[in-house]
């Protein structure tokens, strides 16, 4: 049973994203790039887990350096017309996830994500007249996905040296893409709830066993397509090396390495966009290149067959396109059981 929740909290832990933004954000690639790299393709039974997550964006960043917010209203703004930069963004989330094994290899995993995002921006007028305002929350069901794992290789059916698992899934436009302020305009694309496209996600994972050290490596690509209202998100490239070392039959102690690319989005219908008056609503504005260090605990429920974890994740190097609202930090708090 316990190895059984261990590897069902990791797959978790990999499944707690939201939709993928340049925002500094590593989107889907941190949550599903190793949800294979823990061991779920070895869960016998269904599994059920709450994920909370909180993600603080506060930093400008310009390339590698960081700037201002009034520095990144300065470097756009032209006398007599107004222009909006962000001074902070709040992403929560709330997660239900569900594994289900169909085979000895093979596994089937179901990401549901409710959403809720806050912004608070700074609007330089035409006269040169300086307000911040608060943007009302946007909140609701998210895109769901599903994720199907298999079992390429295993040298032992339970704590194995070596295994190779190889995973392929689909995100699906079940959030909102047309939520609006309160004078009528679209919301900016990346606090929609949801994307608003089919996209086509691979994977491929590799463990080894030093034990009580376990040590994976996974490669993760997320294909985005156009949404149904025209905007179409950057490509995902993940590379994440995961460590977990057994400190004590009830914990476990690890740190993770996330290595992300983001391509650049399109906004294919114009619908979104408005580069003359908004810094998030310029896709030149997109894209990034970051490197994530995430140091995590997780813990044994003894006695109710559940399991916990907390993870902080902190970017050591970021690289935006343009000039970004980019990613501070992110907590992840998750509860997992088996029935």
């Amino acid at each position: 049973m316990k190895k059984i929740m261990v590897m069902l909290i990791t797959a978790v832990a990999l499944l707690s994203a939201s939709n993928a933004h340049a925002l500094g954000e590593c989107g889907m690639a941190c949550c599903i790039s190793g949800s294979i790299g823990s061991g779920a393709t070895l869960a016998q039974n269904f599994g059920l887990s709450l994920v909370y997550e909180k993600s603080e964006m506060n930093t400008i960043k310009k390339g590698t350096d960081s700037i201002s917010t009034d520095t990144a209203i300065d470097n756009n703004w032209s006398s007599g017309t107004s222009y909006k930069v962000p001074v902070t963004m709040r992403m929560q989330k709330y997660t239900l996830v569900g594994v289900k094994p169909v085979s000895e290899r093979a596994q089937l995993v179901l990401y549901v994500p409710y959403v809720i995002n806050d912004m608070e921006m700074r609007n330089k007028s035409g006269m040169g007249m300086i307000m911040d305002m608060q943007m009302p929350t946007v909140e609701g069901l998210g895109d769901i996905t599903l994720l199907g794992l298999y079992t390429l290789y295993t040298d032992a059916p339970v704590r194995p040296g070596a295994r190779l698992t190889i995973g392929a899934g689909l995100k699906t436009p079940t959030g909102a893409t047309q939520e609006r302020t309160n004078s009528g305009t679209l919301t900016h694309a990346m606090m929609q709830p949801g994307s608003g496209s089919w996209d086509p996600i691979v994977m491929l994972n590799y463990m080894k066993g030093y034990y009580p050290l376990v040590l994976q490596a996974n490669l993760f690509y997320q294909m985005a397509t156009e949404g149904r209202n025209g905007y179409e998100f950057g490509d995902q490239l993940a590379i994440d090396l995961i460590s977990r070392y057994q400190v004590h039959k009830y914990v476990n102690l690890g740190i993770d390495l996330n290595g992300i690319y983001a391509g650049k989005d399109v906004d294919h219908d114009g619908r979104y966009s408005a580069p003359a008056t908004s810094l998030v609503d310029d896709t030149a504005n997109t894209g990034l290149v970051s490197i994530l260090l995430s140091p995590v605990v997780q813990a044994k429920l003894p006695g109710n067959g559940g399991s916990a974890e907390l993870k902080i994740q902190l970017p050591i190097y970021q690289n935006a396109n343009g000039e970004q609202l980019v990613l501070d930090w992110r907590a992840i708090g998750r509860l997992a059981w088996t029935f």
